[in-house]
C-alpha cells in the first residue's frame, strides 16, 4: 500500500510520520468515468487522493451547460471545502479520466488538517494552487485559441495521470473546454495529422509532447512551474 500511495505527490510530500498517521484512513477505489465525488450542494462525505484517476471541477450554469475550472490528478486532493470548513459548494467535481484514487472520510481527514502539522502546510500551498489555476483557467478560455487550449488540457491531463495515454471522449472533451464537439474534433484531428496525437478507442495518445508544448498557450507553464516551485524540493527529497 506505500508505495500506491507515494504515486499522489500530495501524500509523498509528506513526512513518514504524518504519512502513517493518516494510513488507516485511506481507502484505495477505482472511479469510473463521470463519477460523481462532489455533487452541488450536497454534503461532502469524502476527500479523495487520486493516483490514477483524473477529477474535473466543473461549474454548471442554469442552462445545464458546463464549464471546467480545473482538475485534479495525482498531484492533489478533490474535498478541499472540508478542511475550509465550508462543508459543501456549489460546484460539481466528477471523474474525468476513470482510474484509481485514495478516499478518506471527511471527518479523519479534517481532524489531521486542524493538528497544524506537515499535512496543513501542504494542503494550504495546494489551496494557493487550485486559486491560481482557476484563474488562469478564466483568463484562458476567455483569451486563449481552441488549439493551444487542447494542448493545454492533453499536457495537464497527462501529468495528472502519469501517463501519454488519456482515456477520454470528444464528447467530454468538449465537455470540458466549452466548446461544441465538431470544434474539439477539428482541433484534435489538426494535431494528429501534425503526429503530435494519436485518437483511437476512446483514447488519446501524446506522442510528441515537446511540440504539444510548444503549441500550448502559456497557461500550462504558468501552472506546472508554480506547482515545481511550491513541492518541486519536498519531493525530490522524499525521493532521496
Amino acid at each position: 500500500m506505500a508505495d500506491a500511495l507515494l504515486q499522489n505527490q500530495l501524500l509523498a510530500s509528506l513526512p513518514a510520520a504524518d504519512l502513517d498517521a493518516l494510513r488507516p484512513h485511506l481507502e484505495l477505489v477505482s472511479l469510473e468515468l463521470a463519477y460523481p465525488l462532489i455533487r452541488p450542494q450536497e454534503p461532502i462525505r469524502h476527500a479523495y487522493f487520486p493516483i490514477t484517476s483524473l477529477a474535473s471541477l466543473v461549474v454548471v450554469l442554469e442552462d445545464g451547460s458546463t464549464v471546467e475550472s480545473g482538475s485534479v490528478g495525482r498531484e492533489g486532493m478533490v474535498g478541499i471545502p472540508i478542511v475550509l470548513g465550508a462543508g459543501t459548494t456549489p460546484m460539481q467535481t466528477i471523474i474525468q479520466i476513470a482510474g484509481d484514487a485514495f478516499r478518506v472520510e471527511a471527518d479523519a481527514i479534517k481532524a489531521q488538517f486542524e493538528r497544524r502539522g506537515t499535512l496543513h502546510t501542504v494542503l494550504t500551498r495546494y489551496i494557493h494552487t487550485l486559486f491560481m489555476v482557476a484563474s488562469q483557467s478564466a483568463a484562458c478560455n476567455r483569451r486563449h485559441g481552441l488549439e493551444a487550449r487542447l494542448c493545454r488540457w492533453l499536457l495537464m491531463s497527462s501529468d495528472g495521470v502519469g501517463s501519454d495515454a488519456i482515456g477520454i471522449t470528444q464528447e467530454f472533451l468538449a465537455t470540458m473546454l466549452g466548446v461544441r464537439r465538431a470544434g474539439v474534433t477539428e482541433a484534435a484531428m489538426k494535431l494528429q495529422n501534425q503526429g503530435w496525437i494519436a485518437y483511437t478507442r476512446g483514447f488519446v495518445h501524446l506522442l510528441d509532447r515537446a511540440a504539444l508544448e510548444n503549441a500550448a498557450c502559456e497557461c500550462y507553464h504558468v501552472v506546472r512551474q508554480e506547482y515545481e516551485r511550491l513541492f518541486g524540493q519536498a519531493l525530490q527529497s522524499r525521493a532521496s
